[in-house]
């Protein structure tokens, strides 16, 4: 049936019925299908001539998350990304390139077809392996792997090349000799290098007094106000039957006729051929052969005779009989001694003489030093084989009818009882539960309650199944389980809260005109004095926290303020002088923060021409066809209006 589907796809019979049908639904329509869509709209984004399409913005995507995936060290899903806006900030930073590149390309600047390659051969020169050590010619299949590595087509990274050099050299001639006034960097200068003195003291935990345990009341209102904090995720027990080659390999041995045979197999890989070091002089006439042979036997330098000849040599070094391309050559090459010199040759591009310089013997793997290794590959292979048949025999008994266990013990694998276990695969005591993979605690929580999955192959040689024996509902702890927990922690808000009064308290006092010293020791808190605190300094003090740094580098001269200092308590400090730094010292940073501002200049007059672009070319976006390119419905991450969103705000605060 289905061969003969296929075989009257391809007639012109069918060929003609689809044509009618798609003439008909253009005259007559059908839902909003446009028959003739795929040649109209398929940009994302369209910027004067130069369009970008779906696939073209997904590899982009891909390529930016990527990049935060390796800035966090941590893997960022599709879902995550859009609900932050990161499809946005791509589409707004693609169209401005794509404007600025349009605007350049109007006004006539384009690169060479030779400066590009030039470029693209000097960027690829730095990947080891893309370029054939004898020929020189780029590996095409190395290419295109590092370009679907890094989510790019042949196309795109041509692109991005070309634009690249245009813009380089745009901004090049645009920034030359730019410099930001002196004035902007002496502002600067004396912002990071204004000094300020702090005093203060610390209120302490203990200096506070005790702290009453919260009463039952107190510990049952806490509960239910962070009800949503609190609450246990959904846990499940599952039963599992996995059939993993690691579970067989120490059982296993390797049959030394399988051994012998997967080593005579690979023993020319595995020996290393003998190679020469020679020089080549290559000339136009058997007689100039002759010439130079004679004066390589004589003990002439083979630099100095291929110069007298009006030649370069040519030379190898260490290679093997097959990098040799011309036959005569490498024949005579290989049959010489170390030292000796050819006769003249005739090769396929004319005439020749060599001489080896150098000669490493070839080496022939034995199966003694290779055999441990390729016994562990035949033991791998026995153990995967293994797995697979198991996982066959559990398959094909529970297609017939067996239940989960019944097939799992007609396979001779146990079934092992996992959990309960939350989908993070952390048990109900709070810790991570071992051995459990992600896929299968994906499958565990994708399967509905009673039922099984189908095998699941997570890499060659493990598989596994999963049955769903128990679904635990989201909910409360019992206050009983975390009575610990919470009375620690509301002790700690109510210490804390007693800090804040007696700081307040202080503070007061010294609003009013009391010195801090006097508060201080009224209180019996020790002084601390901390002098010409500048911005420029910071990092040094960073014991002391950014809410402290923060109060006394952006406070006025004689403020009082409360702030808290890490691990010691919390702070009642007064800012008691602030002055401007050494007039040496401002000029000095003055040069140094020039060159800054130059930068961040130039990164405004960029932003600047590429915004007058997107206006000139008139850029156009469509993150609905981005959100396609990325395949996911667009009205599940489309904008909320306007009037919706102030509705809503109105049943919030009515709420409240």
């Amino acid at each position: 049936m289905l061969a003969a589907l296929k075989k009257f796809m391809k007639s012109w019979f069918a060929a003609g019925i689809l044509g009618l049908l798609i003439v008909c639904m253009a005259f007559l329509g059908f839902g909003k299908f446009d028959p003739f869509s795929a040649q109209i709209g398929t940009w994302v984004i369209k910027a004067g001539d130069r369009e970008v399409d779906g696939q073209e913005f997904k590899n982009a995507f891909e390529r930016a998350k990527s990049g935060l995936e390796q800035q966090y060290q941590q893997k960022i899903s599709n879902e995550m990304a859009l609900q932050n806006g990161f499809d946005r900030q791509v589409l707004e930073e693609l169209s401005q390139n794509e404007a600025l590149s349009a605007l350049l390309a109007r006004l006539g600047l384009k690169a060479s077809d030779d400066l590009i390659e030039e470029e693209m051969k000097a960027q690829l020169m730095q990947v080891p392996g893309l370029f054939d050590e004898i020929t020189g010619k780029l590996n095409q299949g190395e290419f295109l792997r590092l370009l679907s590595e890094n989510n790019l087509t042949e196309k795109e990274f041509r692109k991005s090349i070309a634009d690249g050099i245009v813009r380089q050299q745009f901004a090049g001639s645009l920034t030359a000799g730019l410099k930001a006034p002196r004035i902007y960097a002496a502002l600067q200068g004396a912002y990071l290098l204004e000094e300020r003195d702090l005093t203060y003291f610390v209120v302490t935990p203990g200096s506070v007094g005790a702290v009453a345990p919260p009463t039952e009341k107190e510990l049952q209102d806490f509960m239910k106000e962070n009800a949503d904090r609190l609450m246990r995720p959904e846990f499940r027990q599952i039963s599992v039957v996995r059939f993993n080659a690691q579970d067989y390999i120490k059982d296993l041995k390797a049959d030394p006729a399988e051994v012998e045979k997967r080593f005579n197999f690979r023993k020319d890989s595995l020996s290393a051929p003998e190679t020469r070091s020679l020089v080549q002089i290559s000339v136009k006439t058997e007689k100039a052969a002759a010439e130079v042979a004679d004066k390589l036997k004589k003990g002439e330098e083979p630099a100095v005779v291929a110069k007298a000849a009006g030649v370069e040599p040519i030379l190898y070094d260490d290679k093997p009989r097959s990098a040799m391309f011309d036959k005569v050559i490498g024949d005579a090459a290989f049959s010489l001694p170390e030292g000796g010199v050819s006769g003249p040759l005739k090769g396929e591009l004319g005439y020749a003489v060599v001489m080896v310089t150098h000669i490493t013997p070839g080496h022939t793997a034995t199966l003694e030093e290779h055999g441990a290794e390729i016994e562990k590959d035949v033991i791998a292979a026995a153990a995967n084989n293994k797995a697979y048949n198991q996982a066959q025999a559990y398959d094909d008994a529970h297609s017939q009818g067996a239940s989960f266990s019944e097939a799992a013990a007609k396979a001779g694998v146990k079934v092992v009882t996992i959990g309960p276990v939350s989908a993070q695969g952390v048990g109900m005591d709070g810790k991570p539960v071992e051995g459990l993979s992600k896929e299968l605690l994906d499958t565990a929580f994708a399967t509905q309650a009673g039922q099984e999955s189908q095998l699941v192959e997570v890499s060659a040689g493990d598989q596994f199944a999963v049955r769903v024996d128990k679904v635990i509902a989201p909910a409360l702890p019992p206050l009983s389980e975390i009575r610990g927990d919470l009375t620690k922690l509301l002790m700690g808000r109510k210490q804390a809260k007693m800090m804040q009064d007696r700081a307040e308290a202080l503070s007061a006092r010294i609003r009013k005109g009391e010195s801090i010293e006097a508060v201080a020791a009224s209180a019996g808190y020790k002084i601390v004095k901390l002098d010409k605190l500048t911005r420029a300094g910071a990092q040094d003090h960073e014991a002391l926290g950014r809410e402290v740094l923060s109060a006394t580098l952006d406070g006025a001269q004689g403020q009082v303020f409360n702030a808290g200092l890490p691990k010691e308590g919390l702070m009642v400090g007064r800012i008691t002088a602030v002055r401007s730094g050494a007039v040496a010292d401002v000029a000095q940073m003055t040069e140094q923060q020039r060159q800054s501002f130059t930068q961040s200049v130039f990164q405004d007059v960029v932003a600047s021409i590429q915004d007058y672009a997107k206006g000139k070319v008139k850029v156009k976006t469509n993150r609905d066809r981005a959100l396609t390119a990325l395949g996911v419905d667009p009205k599940d991450y489309a904008d909320k209006p306007a009037e919706a969103e102030k509705g809503d705000a109105k049943k919030d605060a009515k709420g409240k």
